[in-house]
Parts: C-alpha cells; sequence; structure tokens
C-alpha cells in the first residue's frame, strides 16, 4: 500500500469552538406556547451533543446556556446574548444563537422582534429588535461567525439590513447564516421547525457532505411544514475563512466523531476501487457484511496491481477500526485526549516524524493518520501503530504483557512488531531528558561570561552546573553550550535515557543576534537536539514583570486548545503600523487588546525593546527570519503557515529548520520563522528558579499542550 503525500488534503470537517445560547422566552398576553420549553430543550440537547452540534454552553462561569420558560424579559434577553457574545469572543467561538417564541414585525416594517414576558404586540418597546442583536454579535471583532436559528411568526424578518453588515467594526468581514422557519408575512405553527431541525440533526441527511449547512437544512425542511416557507441566509465575507458556518455535523457521515474510521481511510478506500474499476462500488465502511462481500470481487478479478492495493486498504481499514475498538475497550477512562497526544508526540520527538493532519485529536484521527500515512521510513503502518499502542499503554499504566495487547498484535498480523515497540517503549519509560541553558547573566543584551545550566528530567531537576565561557562574545558562548551539551550527555548515557530536546533562554538583543541551533563545529545544534528559545528575563523579572505573570500565564487557555480545521492558529499578527508607537501598543498591550499568542510580519531589527514589550504580555512570539524585514514564505493574512501545523508547535519548527538545512523540500513557510515558546513547564521553571528547584509535573494533563 503507498503512503499518502504529505499536506495538501482538504480539511475532513470543521472543528471551530462553537457556543451555543437558546433563549425562549413565554409572553403573558399571547397565548402560551405548551411545546415551547420542551422544543428548546431538545435543540439544546443535540446543538450540544459533541458528535452532532458540537457547542459548549455559550454563557460563561458555567451558567445555563438554555432560557426557556415564564420570567425572561427583554433586559434579560439582551444581557444574556451580551454576556455570550463577550464569552465567545474571548474563546474565538462561533456563536449559535437559537430565538423561539413569539414574534412579530410592526406595522410596515420588515424587522423582526422577539417578544418575551412584558412585551405588548407591535409594541417595539419592550421587546428586542432580532436583527439588531445579530448585527452586534457578528460585528464582533473576536467572534468568528453567528448562526441564528429563529422559529417564530415573522421569523424571515431576522436578517439583518445588508448595509449594517458590510460595514462595522469588521469592515464587513462578517459571516451571519440565519435559518428562519417562516417567510416575513407568514405565522409560525407548534414549534414545527425547532422539532423538525432537530430531528434533520438527530437522522441526517443522506446527500449532505459531513456537516450540514443552511443551505442543506432549508432545502431538507421546505414544503415539510405547512403553510411556513422555512428560509436561510448565509453571508460569509470573511476571505481567510476556511469552513462555512454550519448547523450540525452529518449523522450520516461515516467518518463522523464516535465511529471507528477515519477521513483518510476513507477517500484511500474509494481512491483504490476506482483503480480497479471505475464502475466497481466502493463499500460502506459501517457496513462488515459489504466489506467481506467487496473482498470477495476483489478476489474474483485477475490479480493486478491495483487489485493488491484495494485489498491491501481493505485490510489496513480493518487494522484500524479493530484499533480503535480494542484502545478504548483496553483503557476505558484512561484514554484521554492528553494521553494521547503524550504518547504521539514522544512518537513524533523520536522518529522525527510529523504527520500531515491538522488535527490529531481522537483515537480515530491518530490510528487513521498511523495506518494510512505512516512514515516513509516504514515499510507499511506497523512500526509506527504498535509503537503508538505501546507508548500509549504505557501512560495509561497498563503493564506490557496483557493478553489483550498481545491477542490485538497477533489479530493485526504485527506480533513481532508489537514485541520490538514493547521493548522500544520500555527504553523510552524512565522519562525524557531536557537541558536547560541560560545567558541570564549577559548584561544589557551583551554576551555573558558564563551559562547557567540545568539537566531535567520530566522536569524534575537532576543536576544544576555553571560553564565559563572562553570570552564574552558568539564564539564563547557556543563553546560553552558544546561544553554543557557533552555534559548532559554523560548524564544522558548514565541514565540509559536519550538527550533530545535544549532549550535555551536568551534577553531579547540576543534573540535577534543569535541563532543557536546553527552552532556546532562538527553538526549544528539543531541537528542533533530539538532546540527551544525562551525569554530569559523571565528568570529574573522586576516588579512590574512580576505583577503581570498571572496574565502571560492565563495565554495557554487559549493557546493549548487544540486547533480546529477551520480555525486560524491563535496568533495575533501585528504589521509595521501596529508597533510604530511604543507608547500606543503599551496602551493596547496594558488594556488586553491582543489576547493569545504575537506575531511580527515584519524582522524587528536591532529593536530589543520591542520584543522586551511584547514577550512581557505573550508567552508565544513569532518573527520572520528576514532581518530585512520581509516575510517571503507566508502572506501577511495571518501566516497560514500556521494554521495546519499549529498543534505540532514548536517541534515542527525543528524539522522545517533541518529539511532546509538538508535542501530537501521543506515547508519553508515555517523555516521562515522564529519563535519563543515560554510553554507551561518553562513558565513553572522560571517560578521555581526563584524559590527552589523546579517542581515535577503534578499530573501528566501538562502533556496536552505543545510538548
Amino acid at each position: 500500500m503507498t503512503v499518502r503525500p504529505r499536506g495538501g488534503r482538504p480539511p475532513r470537517r470543521p472543528d471551530t469552538p462553537r457556543h451555543l445560547l437558546v433563549i425562549a422566552p413565554q409572553c403573558w398576553q399571547m397565548e402560551r406556547l405548551d411545546l415551547l420549553e420542551p422544543a428548546a430543550a431538545g435543540l439544546y440537547e443535540v446543538l450540544t451533543d459533541p458528535a452532532l452540534g458540537g457547542c459548549d454552553p455559550g454563557l460563561p462561569d458555567g451558567r445555563a446556556a438554555l432560557l426557556a420558560g415564564d420570567g425572561i424579559t427583554s433586559a434579560d434577553v439582551r444581557a444574556a446574548v451580551s454576556d455570550a457574545v463577550r464569552h465567545a469572543a474571548r474563546r474565538r467561538a462561533v456563536l449559535v444563537l437559537a430565538l423561539l417564541g413569539h414574534g412579530f414585525v410592526p406595522g410596515r416594517s420588515s424587522s423582526l422582534y422577539l417578544m418575551t414576558e412584558e412585551s405588548v404586540e407591535d409594541v417595539r418597546n419592550g421587546a428586542v429588535g432580532v436583527g439588531e442583536l445579530l448585527t452586534d454579535a457578528a460585528d464582533d471583532p473576536g467572534v468568528p461567525g453567528v448562526l441564528a436559528l429563529v422559529d417564530t411568526c415573522h421569523a424571515g424578518g431576522a436578517v439583518p439590513p445588508v448595509h449594517e453588515l458590510v460595514g462595522g467594526t469588521r469592515n464587513g468581514r462578517t459571516r451571519l447564516a440565519v435559518l428562519m422557519a417562516s417567510a416575513v408575512t407568514q405565522p409560525a405553527i407548534g414549534l414545527s421547525f425547532t422539532r423538525g431541525l432537530t430531528d434533520l440533526i438527530s437522522r441526517g441527511l443522506p446527500d449532505a457532505d459531513g456537516v450540514l449547512g443552511v443551505a442543506d437544512a432549508t432545502r431538507a425542511l421546505q414544503g415539510t411544514l405547512p403553510g411556513q416557507a422555512v428560509a436561510g441566509f448565509d453571508y460569509d465575507a470573511d476571505g481567510v475563512a476556511r469552513a462555512p458556518v454550519w448547523i450540525a455535523r452529518n449523522a450520516l457521515d461515516r467518518g463522523r466523531p464516535g465511529g471507528l474510521c477515519g477521513r483518510l481511510a476513507l477517500d484511500e478506500l474509494a481512491a483504490a476501487f476506482r483503480a480497479v474499476d471505475p464502475q466497481l462500488p466502493v463499500p460502506d465502511t459501517a457496513d462488515p457484511g459489504g466489506l467481506v462481500a467487496a473482498r470477495k470481487d476483489l478476489l474474483a478479478l485477475p490479480a493486478s496491481a491495483a487489485r493488491g492495493r484495494a485489498l491491501a486498504v481493505l485490510d489496513a481499514l480493518g487494522v484500524a477500526t479493530r484499533t480503535v475498538a480494542f484502545l478504548r475497550g483496553w483503557l476505558g477512562t484512561d484514554l484521554t485526549t492528553a494521553r494521547m497526544r503524550h504518547a504521539l508526540h514522544t512518537l513524533l520527538a523520536a522518529e522525527g516524524w510529523l504527520p500531515s493532519g491538522e488535527r490529531l485529536r481522537t483515537d480515530v484521527d491518530i490510528v487513521d493518520e498511523l495506518v494510512f500515512n505512516h512514515p516513509s521510513a516504514d515499510d507499511d503502518w506497523r512500526p509506527g501503530l504498535t509503537r503508538f499502542v505501546a507508548l500509549l499503554g504505557r501512560v495509561c499504566g497498563r503493564p506490557p504483557n496483557t493478553p489483550e495487547l498481545h491477542s490485538w498484535g497477533a489479530r493485526c498480523g504485527a506480533t513481532a512488531e508489537l514485541n520490538a515497540a514493547l521493548a522500544y517503549a520500555a527504553r523510552r519509560a524512565g522519562g525524557r531528558l531536557v537541558l536547560v541553558v541560560s545567558l541570564h547573566a549577559a548584561l544589557a543584551d551583551d554576551w555573558p561570561e558564563e551559562l547557567d545550566v540545568w539537566l531535567l528530567r520530566d522536569g524534575t531537576l537532576l543536576h544544576h552546573e555553571r560553564f565559563p565561557c572562553p570570552g564574552a562574545d558568539r564564539n564563547g558562548a557556543e563553546l560553552a553550550v558544546e561544553e554543557a551539551a557533552a555534559w548532559a550527555e554523560d548524564h544522558a548515557a548514565a541514565l540509559e535515557l536519550p538527550l533530545e530536546r535544549v532549550d535555551i533562554a536568551l534577553p531579547a538583543g540576543l534573540l535577534l543576534d543569535w541563532r543557536p541551533e546553527e552552532a556546532g563545529v562538527a553538526a549544528l545544534l539543531g541537528i542533533r537536539y530539538e532546540v527551544r528559545l525562551h525569554w530569559s528575563r523571565r528568570l529574573t523579572p522586576d516588579a512590574v514583570l512580576r505583577s503581570i505573570e498571572r496574565v502571560v500565564n492565563e495565554r495557554w487557555d487559549v493557546l493549548s486548545d487544540p486547533l480546529g480545521e477551520d480555525r486560524r492558529a491563535p496568533v495575533d499578527w501585528l504589521g509595521r503600523d501596529d508597533v510604530a508607537e511604543a507608547q500606543v501598543l503599551r496602551a493596547k498591550l496594558r488594556t488586553g487588546r491582543y489576547r493569545r499568542g504575537l506575531g511580527l510580519l515584519h524582522h524587528p531589527g536591532p529593536d530589543a525593546p520591542l520584543l522586551d514589550l511584547l514577550l512581557a504580555y505573550t508567552p508565544v512570539l513569532l518573527w520572520p527570519h528576514d532581518p530585512a524585514g520581509a516575510d517571503p514564505g507566508c502572506a501577511e493574512d495571518g501566516h497560514r503557515c500556521l494554521d495546519r501545523k499549529w498543534w505540532a508547535m514548536p517541534a515542527v519548527l525543528a524539522y522545517a529548520y533541518r529539511d532546509r538545512w538538508a535542501d530537501r523540500e521543506a515547508d519553508d513557510d515555517l523555516a521562515d520563522l522564529r519563535a519563543v515558546w515560554d510553554d507551561p513547564d518553562w513558565l513553572r521553571f522560571c517560578g521555581a528558579f526563584r524559590n527552589g528547584p523546579p517542581p515535577a509535573r503534578a499530573d501528566d494533563t501538562a502533556a496536552e499542550g505543545m510538548s
């Protein structure tokens, strides 16, 4: 079976964070809607189902995001929506807003008003203008999109005037999708729209793709609600968004979360069967009998390379689904995202392999990648998959010789590979060594006279040493780093553990002036180790830096959030104009204007104070290699190169640099970037540096971030 080429694969389905708020008020003046509360609850349930709507509750502080029934005033609605918009902006989440109940359009107007507890029909005061709510939400600069589901009489009046969407704070780059129960002149009867939509989300749509959009739902519901013309509106002026605003995942999509088969497997299966005969039906992966019948059909055909490939894909498909089912049964509640990412990153670091997947979050994603896009150094999937399973078992505390594990290996035809993988995992069970080198003794961004060096195993201090620099210059520092690496290698040999990473902490001036990964006489430091850069001032902060340490730590709530396939990397990019006035920039930083990582669209030149200012407020800072100021690899719309590889940062930078040095096909966009990456482990180390030896990790959840 062939190895799939890296990259270039369209996203499987969008997985942007999504926040849901359902508002369904009763109105004292109007007929009581007996089905209102159950309809609202049913819609809320399917939209918060991780396998369907995938929404999180849309109000902060864990408050219920389902407001239904009596006693809900117009002020309550506006306050709830305002809170939901701010919460979505903080998390860069699409806001899904469902509005159910009574509505009216006053006089000859076509603008819809939602009626609440105190509303009077045709009186705007005391009701809520729906178009205004949606305009304000869609125009918030932190909200990447708004979906509105409106089930009221005259629901077609929910669409805001287009002129309100084409300007505003976002300069027209708004995304608003609205699905409406009826035309502006029609009633809505018995919450039939909400109940029909809930049923549609639950059962799926055969002719739709991986997700249901407004157009899909409009087509499916039109003609099913007597007296109601379901209408859809979809305005998308964000040119960099990768996927439309969607309602729910298609329950009939065989590659959906909760299934055992991933998108790579489906693509490979379809391609293999088409290569045999374009008329040959592609079997349904959810039908075991169909897969058996497809194998028989293939075996009845004359032998050929295409037939052999199709049979190999069927075998690999069986291995992938069998492996996912095995892991869920073997590991049970110990199978977590954190532990899977920890095992995968350990494999990545050891093999120097970067999967092509932009989103490797679930067991299906990871197994799909390992089976159908295995490292090119391996002949097939067996070495990589068995190593991952063995490492994951170690992380989850399973003994290595359980009968279930060996039975899985035998059924997959990988007994020998599993035995080798268990030995491999045992060698790595002693922990991970990291050499930390600090130049914080440098004065005024000059080269220091000595280096402070620590050797850590899984965050726990093993040894500390100081190494004098033969000269207070770059050459002296590089010679001292070489001596420190040799010292660390001696300890690593005694521990029988590999030294794989070197963390180097530098003041801003040296961050701009030196590329330590390119140091080394016999071989570059970056060839031998993954080199990470840190800001050394965090080791010895002044009072101002100390006062905002908590703010910097909290940035990791956003930075370590797994990246979905229609999200951008969580980085705010700054151009020359944004940083031209230091006092203006400082004011924006002080008031929380930038809440994620920071990136410069140009090289800062010798401007070390600019780096100091930015690093005081963010643990992640990126800028282009090119000292002339240009960044040839990435466009100024936000370095899209990072979107597909964010989950593997910063290790992926080391691989990109190595590919460029070796004249191999490289991800030039990434290879053009420099990065300071002060991850939670580094921030914890800096805090402990002032108070004693760095502590060990409290639990394995620290591995869920960029390890």
